[in-house]
């Protein structure tokens, strides 16, 4: 696409977005979509969750007239659908950990099989060639889809935190899609940032003080677009970088899904039980203001992206790079299990030498 017309695609996203949040706002209350605070939401007041309605009504609005000359952006369409209807349902009765998984299963057959969408190679990951997963990559791709979006998901706990870990995964992506290989497919990450700028301003606060949250429909829409994107990023035949790549790309919602989930069956717990043990929740309980957690981890997001970027693009060994990204992973598991025995022992310390 011409940059001329990707710009004004782009303009047209932030105004559609804009004008969503603002119709759909007043409608809140009639469809039950208002997060009220109880047990662990403690915000203030009853606050709409239509942000992620108002990004997927934007996505349709400027995508929706190019379905006719692209057939997967018209799947793509259809899978969100899915998905959005499923977090709306979510955000108003609080489905089932059951039907939730289901219906992600679902959506992620329905992108295996309808265009063959699916992760069938690891790249030269052990070094000793390509890894072909064969008939193994279907389990493997459904596998990956329902831990992105959960993993999203669950990334959704402060103001602001979701939305910009996706723009670092979305704009990497983009980079990558525009000077490796895949420029056309580089304007569904750049219209996604730019839906989630008007959502973003309203949830923090940059507009008025009459926030809004994206809810469960935003953040498993957030979740299943970046998978989408990844797969076609790495399983192409003009794949824009390799799959280990994409690992630095998700690394904080990625690691800090399966550490918590480690600590939740450590301890005899369901994986999937709601808790506030999420490094935005422990930041905060460090001390941290709500702004100080998300600019933290937002940063750290940041600079694990720049290392997959620079690895890419230097070709750093697959392996190499892998290895790097489980020792970071050991560490941050490592961190998050024994947190507070560290500060504890910091704060001894401290006392004494005084």
């Amino acid at each position: 696409m011409p940059l001329p017309e990707l710009t004004y695609t782009v303009l047209f996203a932030v105004v559609a977005s804009l004008l969503a949040i603002l119709l759909l706002r007043p409608m809140a209350a009639k469809m039950g979509l208002l997060d009220l605070p109880q047990g662990r939401k403690q915000h203030n007041g009853a606050v709409p969750l239509i942000g992620g309605l108002a990004i997927y009504i934007t996505l349709l609005l400027v995508l929706g007239s190019k379905v006719s000359s692209d057939i997967m952006l018209g799947y793509y369409l259809a899978c969100a659908a899915v998905i959005v209807i499923l977090g709306a349902f979510d955000d108003a009765l609080d489905l089932s950990v059951k039907l939730r998984l289901a219906m992600q299963l679902l959506v992620g057959m329905a992108m295996i099989y309808s265009l063959d969408l699916h992760i069938s190679n690891l790249g030269n990951i052990f070094g000793f060639g390509q890894v072909e997963l064969g008939v193994f990559g279907i389990p493997f791709t459904l596998i990956a889809v329902i831990a992105a979006i959960n993993a999203f998901n669950m990334t959704d706990g402060i103001d602001g935190l979701a939305g910009l870990l996706s723009m670092v995964s979305f704009g990497s992506i983009a980079v990558f899609m525009s000077l490796w290989g895949q420029p056309g497919e580089a304007m569904l990450p750049l219209v996604f940032i730019a839906a989630l700028l008007p959502y973003l301003a309203f949830n923090l606060g940059l507009i008025n003080h009459k926030k809004i949250f994206m809810g469960d429909a935003g953040s498993m829409l957030i979740g299943l677009s970046v998978i989408w994107l990844l797969l076609i990023s790495t399983q192409s035949e003009s794949a824009s970088f390799r799959p280990v790549t994409a690992l630095w790309l998700i690394a904080i919602p990625l690691m800090d899904m399966v550490a918590i989930m480690l600590r939740r069956v450590l301890k005899g717990q369901s994986p999937f039980q709601a808790d506030r043990e999420h490094l935005h929740h422990i930041s905060l309980r460090l001390g941290l203001s709500s702004r100080e957690s998300l600019m933290l981890i937002s940063a750290l997001a940041c600079v694990f992206a720049c290392v997959g970027i620079i690895g890419e693009y230097l070709l750093v060994p697959e392996v190499a790079m892998l290895l790097l990204f489980f020792l970071v992973f050991a560490l941050y598991i490592g961190l998050m299990q024994n947190i507070w025995r560290i500060i504890s022992v910091i704060r001894h310390n401290i006392v004494n030498r005084r």
